[in-house]
């Protein structure tokens, strides 16, 4: 339907690589989908037309994927299964910078502000230095002068 590729076209690109996997995470190479011609068939039809049951055909699955609009050029572009995806994540700086950036998001309970830059660059360089460290990310959060000297802005920050 139109209303709803108006918001599949955004999602498709980076989430058909995922059909990889069904709802419960399991690998898979195919899919079952409803065969219409199959269920449509006269001899699947009873007596008043209809069809008896819906019959259903093994398809290949399409795991194709594309990153677009990202700020990191090395980013972009196609990819041919989930697994590259993950690797082109994985291995961009501007997706670790995202992460740091969300973490300080967290753990400082507020966005952060143009002022926050030493703490952001800090924070993924600690990152970086201890191979990819939750705790040394973490521990750079919560050691820095953002976290240790917050202050209330307002009365609804305080309760």
């Amino acid at each position: 339907e139109e209303y709803c590729w108006n918001c599949h076209q955004m999602m498709d690109p980076l989430g058909l690589p995922f059909e990889q996997f069904d709802h419960f995470g399991r690998f898979r190479t195919q899919e079952l989908v409803l065969d219409v011609e199959a269920t449509n068939a006269k001899s699947n039809l009873d007596s008043d037309g209809r069809p008896r049951r819906n019959l259903y055909k093994r398809v290949a699955l399409d795991t194709t994927g594309n990153v677009e609009g990202s700020l990191d050029a090395e980013l972009n572009g196609p990819v041919g299964h989930p697994f590259e995806l993950i690797r082109k994540l994985a291995n961009s700086e501007h997706v670790e910078q995202v992460f740091v950036r969300h973490a300080f998001r967290f753990f400082m309970g507020r966005n952060e502000t143009l002022g926050d830059g030493p703490v952001l660059i800090a924070a993924h360089k600690a990152y970086r230095e201890n191979g990819g460290s939750m705790r040394a990310l973490v521990t750079s959060l919560l050691t820095s002068d953002a976290f240790l000297y917050r202050t209330a802005t307002n009365s609804a920050d305080q309760e």
